[in-house]
């Protein structure tokens, strides 16, 4: 027997782009232990006097039963579902006796359970698509299925699709309240982790709610109910009068709020932003949103950034001066341009190396192996060996650090010129030791050249020597002690040094 395939027309309505929509939102494994269903088969089964009813999702190959009731249990009719749906009105379509229907008269090759020959189909509409249908079987034909049947199958049916809307839209509707629920808990953690308080002040009660950040960012506790009074009294004393200002002038003027202020429990530094979010009838201001932003990072690198740059002012008219009274210097002990060029240069290259040093530590002092190393080792042409460093490295202050770089390069261009260092077989040894007191402690410097020319002490001082004894002027209680025993040249260099001269772990 050859099967009967359904038309274009049929076809072509199951294909449907808006009833394949609707089809996706409903899953029928959801409804196929639907009590409610099940009572709607039932229903249909009593007043048809049927002898089996289901209630069918149909597709556009197949149809997928979602109730069924009687003793026929679930049987294959979608050939005849189907061309129910594609009917152009939304009737009953009803086949008295499907052996003698020209349409069905094949159907026993595509049921599951063979004689069936009478069958009354009803769409089942959700959101006015026909997706489904309800229908009643018998093995036996009729001679009629009356007006009223009719009316009772297509009523019933009208109760199904309403029951699958319901079920359908409820668990849409969960579906989202989960979606945003997830996007709330994203939005919660992305603005805990850029420490962003988010919060709602409603202006009408005075209420203040607000994500776990912003109680924590005010010292607030998020099981107490906390007032907009509450929330400028969690600021910073000297902050609040200006915060409440700035609110209430925002408010007047129908601008955005903006401000800065300290939380009092914490001593975070906040920005604050806010804006009106709804307004009354009268156009009052009834809810304000907003957010607090942790900005303390920032504010502590900017107060950084503003003591640094301070601090380099100060440093740079120090060492104007300075190189001023170094110029000065020079150039009265040589009238001959190369010579004082070749002098000044190098004491100014001095003093580049030193600022340079404490730049890279941003003005908070030099370590004392690095300032000696930077000032001292590139006079050893022969042989880095030349220079032996003893002692444990110190951090030393500003101060400290440019005038002793002074002290250390004219040594060195001493011993390089007519000194231990001026000889392949010379030897420079720099130690030094911190020497504790009652008031304060201090750092005692040894210089001793060995192995390089005899030395005998000179009739004049030269510009050097008045810099090296000269060079720690702008430290108080520091003292420069020259000598000349014949094995070469040393110097004592004593300062005093303060809490900033820790040991540094090398």
């Amino acid at each position: 027997m050859k099967t009967r395939h359904i038309s274009e027309n049929t076809s072509e309505y199951l294909s449907g782009g808006a009833r394949i929509d609707v089809l996706s939102g409903l899953q029928p494994l959801e409804f196929q232990q639907d009590g409610d269903l099940n009572g709607v088969s039932d229903l249909a089964l009593s007043t048809s006097d049927a002898g089996g009813a289901q209630i069918s999702l149909v597709h556009e190959r197949q149809s997928q039963i979602l109730s069924s009731a009687g003793i026929l249990g679930a049987v294959n009719i979608w050939m005849v579902e189907a061309s129910s749906l594609a009917a152009p009105e939304r009737n009953c379509l009803v086949v008295l006796n499907a052996a003698e229907d020209v349409r069905f008269a094949d159907i026993d090759a595509v049921t599951h359970t063979p004689n069936i020959r009478f069958i009354a189909v009803a769409p089942i509409c959700v959101s006015e698509e026909c997706v489904g249908v309800l229908s009643v079987m018998s093995s036996e034909p009729r001679v009629e299925f009356g007006q009223l049947q009719q009316t009772q199958l297509m009523q019933l049916a009208r109760l199904a699709g309403a029951l699958l809307e319901f079920r359908r839209d409820s668990r849409l509707g969960a579906n989202a309240i989960s979606t945003l629920h997830r996007d709330e808990d994203r939005s919660a953690m992305a603005l805990e982790v850029g420490n962003v308080g988010s919060w709602v002040w409603d202006l009408r009660t005075g209420k203040f709610t607000g994500n776990r950040m912003a109680y924590t960012m005010l010292g607030l506790s998020p099981n107490q109910q906390v007032s907009g009074e509450d929330v400028f009294r969690a600021m910073h004393a000297d902050d609040f009068p200006a915060m409440k200002s700035a609110f209430t002038r925002a408010l007047a003027q129908n601008q955005d709020y903006v401000g800065e202020f300290r939380a009092a429990a914490s001593g975070q530094w906040l920005l604050g932003r806010g804006r009106i979010f709804e307004r009354d009838a009268m156009g009052k201001p009834a809810v304000a949103v907003g957010v607090n932003i942790d900005i303390t990072e920032t504010k502590n690198a900017a107060e950084k950034t503003r003591l640094l740059l301070r601090e380099l002012n100060h440093r740079v008219k120090n060492t104007l001066a300075m190189l001023q009274s170094l110029a000065r210097q020079t150039l009265n002990r040589t009238s001959d341009p190369a010579e004082f060029m070749e002098a000044f240069s190098g004491r100014l290259r001095a003093i580049s190396e030193a600022h340079t040093l404490l730049s890279d530590r941003e003005w908070s002092g030099i370590g004392l192996v690095d300032l000696i190393t930077k000032q001292v080792e590139p006079y050893a042409v022969f042989d880095p060996a030349q220079i032996e460093l003893a002692g444990e490295d110190m951090v030393l202050p500003p101060d400290h650090a440019l005038g002793l770089g002074i002290a250390l390069h004219e040594l060195a261009t001493n011993a390089a010129k007519h000194g231990a260092l001026s000889v392949a077989s010379g030897h420079v040894r720099v130690s030094w030791q911190l020497e504790p007191g009652l008031d304060e402690s201090r750092v005692v410097i040894h210089w001793i050249e060995s192995g390089g020319p005899r030395v005998s002490p000179r009739q004049v001082r030269g510009l050097g020597e008045r810099l090296i004894e000269r060079s720690l002027d702008k430290v108080l209680s520091s003292s420069v002690r020259l000598s000349y025993p014949e094995t070469g040249m040393e110097a004592l260099i004593s300062m005093p040094i303060g809490e900033r001269s820790d040991s540094v772990t090398r």
